[in-house]
């Protein structure tokens, strides 16, 4: 069980590694748009960029899932990279189908990439919220020509 708890609180470092890359490189993106003047205001614009941060945030979840894909390959739970990949994304979403399960020795690393994965989706939500609120006070400084002051 101790392997178990290393092995999984490894790759969920890991994971975190990937978000916060991921959330890192959208909002130095972002700012180097904002600062060359590049960032026109318009519904156009934002969607553009909604899209492209939800887009960047959702590769970064298949990633995350395919890293614990390949953990359980390494552990020879599954002998293809298809259901390995199958049941890390069931994991990682907390859906939990259980129509294929994992070995009793290895199965705790199933319930922690299911906390990992709630993680994970909790800060790209919050993510996109963080987006979503500067589009909104852009778009009200842009027809008031007040700034509101967010959080």
């Amino acid at each position: 069980m101790l392997s178990n708890l290393l092995i999984g609180s490894a790759a969920l470092i890991i994971n975190l590694g990937i978000q916060v890359v991921a959330v890192v490189l959208l909002i130095s993106f972002f700012v180097r748009r904002v600062e060359s003047g590049r960032f026109s205001a318009g519904i156009a614009t934002d969607i553009k960029m909604l899209s492209l941060v939800i887009l960047v945030l959702f590769l970064g979840h298949l990633l995350q899932a395919s890293t614990w894909a390949v953990l359980f390959l390494w552990l020879n739970e599954f002998s293809d990279a298809q259901t390995a990949l199958y049941h890390s994304l069931v994991n990682f979403t907390s859906l939990g189908y259980g129509d294929i399960v994992m070995s009793d020795d290895h199965r705790l690393l199933g319930a922690m990439e299911a906390a990992n994965g709630v993680l994970m989706f909790g800060l790209s939500a919050g993510s996109v919220l963080s987006v979503m609120n500067r589009m909104f006070a852009r778009q009200v400084q842009d027809r008031t020509g007040r700034k509101i002051k967010l959080g």
